[in-house]
């Protein structure tokens, strides 16, 4: 039995070095940060001799010693703020290319405290998030196929969710749905010091090219039919109008018209006078008034040679046109 106690007291002795290194080996802190935040860098030992310096990289930007803060020329020089109360720097308006790795050595007359460290992340708040998207129609499957892709503004880093109609990590999706179909998308953008998130509806619908079904084509055929029978109404209305316009306009010049002027007997076989049957009075072959008609005067264009024409022939004539000579 006591044969075993020194190889027992041995592994505790082991074990307890390796403790007392572990608790004294070097601090790495994660830190995350928005652009336009601050980062404080407390050094939180014994002030009795303490001797500080702060440092990013390799390069020393502010130190500690006798009770006294100072900082150092480096491109933080104008963004830091000291406080010798808790022996601490303040770095202010952080920007992206601040994320960088901060450290605090520490150290008295006779012990060097373990170094801390800062890992600091600096990132952009996210603003805003939009889900864009696009489809195709699946004419096979009678199917729409989605697209959709999460966009955030601010930080090109973030981190996507999924979630509503389906749940998935990742800034894209890809969804189908049958005809009719609807799906509400919610998306979640963050970055560890923000989050933002939005939701899209998509729907599927059949495009316009595409072939139409029984009941579509019925009603894209009586739309047709009935178009036809409209305008066929319509032509023949005009076409009767036009014919019973002309019809009356045909009569009504027929009816001011009257008889002809070669007319000289009216409807009623009554005789009537050359003027009474012309419309205008007077033709181009009128010559002598109507109201001398029953004289002996000329009747004809050749009766005004002989003015005093005789009725017959005399004793004394042998004809009527002797007067003439």
């Amino acid at each position: 039995m006591n044969i075993f106690q020194p190889s027992c007291l041995s592994i505790l002795g082991v074990l307890l070095v390796f403790f007392l290194q572990g608790s004294c080996t070097d601090q790495v802190v994660e830190v995350h940060k928005a652009v336009g935040d601050s980062l404080d860098l407390i050094a939180d030992y014994p002030k009795e001799n303490l001797e500080v310096q702060w440092k990013y990289k390799d390069i020393e930007i502010a130190e500690y010693d006798k009770n006294e803060i100072k900082k150092l020329k480096s491109q933080y020089y104008e963004r830091l703020e000291m406080n010798a109360d808790n022996i601490s720097i303040t770095v202010k308006d952080l920007k992206l290319q601040d994320s960088v790795l901060f450290s605090i050595v520490a150290k008295t007359n006779s012990t060097q405290h373990p170094t801390k460290f800062i890992n600091l992340h600096v990132h952009d708040l996210i603003r805003d998030v939009q889900i864009e998207s696009n489809d195709s129609w699946l004419s096979s499957k009678n199917i729409c196929m989605f697209h959709l892709w999460c966009q955030a503004s601010g930080d090109p880093n973030s981190s996507y969710s999924w979630s509503g109609y389906t749940v998935k990590t990742g800034q894209n999706l890809n969804i189908s749905l049958h005809l009719a179909e609807s799906a509400t998308l919610n998306c979640t953008a963050n970055n560890t010091i923000s989050v933002k998130h939005t939701t899209k509806t998509v729907e599927c619908r059949e495009p316009s090219g595409t072939v139409l079904g029984v009941a579509g084509f019925l009603q894209m055929y009586l739309l047709i039919a009935g178009g036809v029978g409209i305008i066929a109404v319509v032509i023949f209305s005009g076409t009767v109008a036009a014919c019973c316009r002309w019809r009356k306009h045909t009569g009504k010049e027929q009816s001011e018209g009257g008889n002809t002027v070669y007319e000289d007997v009216n409807t009623d076989g009554i005789a009537k006078k050359r003027t009474e049957s012309v419309v205008n009075g007077m033709t181009i072959y009128e010559t002598v008034d109507d109201m001398k008609g029953t004289q002996n005067l000329p009747q004809t264009l050749y009766d005004k040679i002989n003015y005093q024409r005789h009725p017959a022939v005399s004793a004394n004539t042998s004809s009527p046109y002797q007067e003439v000579l």
